[in-house]
């Protein structure tokens, strides 16, 4: 098993993370697979346009209409079980907030394939 090495992204900003020293930061291994899976979370489907089969079904699919939350929760742990890396989820809570009509993701975490957990 290589290590896997990827651009570290501020998950408040979802923008480059910058070390204190000013040069673009990294992560590797599980913090790479976690940060993964949470970019695949916040894709919608078809907003990319190398591959419009990317991303969850956000607005057609679980927010579009009546709310499902056995739908919900399968479609976002699909998501995650197909990230590469990921072998398991290791605990999901989520909620839906009806006043905003999105689905507040409280706490995910996932095991890797470095046998590490991380959350997502």
């Amino acid at each position: 098993m290589t290590d896997r090495i990827a651009l570290a992204i501020d998950p408040e900003t979802n923008d480059l993370f910058l070390s204190a020293d000013g040069n673009i930061a990294t992560v590797t291994s599980a913090e790479a697979v976690g940060q993964h899976a949470r970019q695949r979370l916040g894709t919608f489907a078809g907003e990319w346009f190398l591959d419009t089969e990317a991303g969850v079904p956000w607005l057609d699919g679980i927010l579009g209409s009546s709310y499902d939350p056995a739908l919900a929760e399968s479609v976002v742990k699909a998501e995650l079980l197909d990230t590469d890396g990921v072998t398991e989820i290791t605990s999901f809570a989520v909620r839906f907030d009806r006043a905003t009509r999105g689905l507040i993701i409280d706490s995910i975490a996932v095991l890797t394939e470095y046998d590490e957990e991380v959350k997502v």
